[in-house]
């Protein structure tokens, strides 16, 4: 019984590398794009200038500290290496406290912390991951099968209904 315990943790720890706007990424840099032309990580298809115009206003994170935020930085991998170490940190209130304090740790010194607004629809994301989408994520957080996974279980639209940021797409191969 012990050892299925462990298989369940060690495939929900593998999970919760999804995070929203976690479609795909580009190789786990968490360099800024302040410095850059592109924004980083699964939306460097985007300059910030393109990336702030594309976020819907009113929205999560609209503001603009967390767009150019967002743009700064891999938040899909930040946001998974946060999910691994707070799993099991109690109730989906206290792992979501867990995963915004890390994430927030984590971002690019040169970025200010994300609002409590944006930092809430990627906690959300990241719990709908680990609560539908264990197997198929648990093995590739970027991959299509997670993507899809992610999109069928309504994850992926809440988060960027929640965010108002712009929606890459599916990831390569999808």
């Amino acid at each position: 019984m012990r050892r299925f315990f462990m298989l369940v943790v060690a495939v929900t720890t593998a999970a919760l590398s999804v995070v929203g706007c976690g479609s795909d990424s580009n190789g786990g840099s968490s360099n800024t794009a302040g410095a850059s032309s592109q924004c980083v990580g699964n939306n460097s298809e985007y300059t910030p200038a393109q990336f702030s115009a594309q976020t819907e206003s009113s929205k999560g994170c609209s503001a603009a500290s967390d767009v150019s935020g967002v743009c700064a930085n891999d938040l899909p991998v930040i946001g998974g290496t946060c999910g691994k170490s707070c799993l099991g940190m109690g109730d989906d209130a206290a792992q979501a406290e867990c995963v915004a304090g890390c994430m927030q740790d984590n971002l690019s010194p040169q970025s200010e912390p994300l609002s409590s607004d944006c930092m809430a629809c990627y906690t959300t994301d990241i719990e709908c991951a680990r609560k539908h989408c264990v197997f198929p994520c648990g093995k590739d957080p970027t991959s299509a099968d997670c993507f899809v996974c992610r999109t069928d279980n309504g994850c992926v639209d809440a988060f960027y209904a929640c965010s108002g940021l712009p929606d890459p797409g599916p990831p390569a191969g999808s």
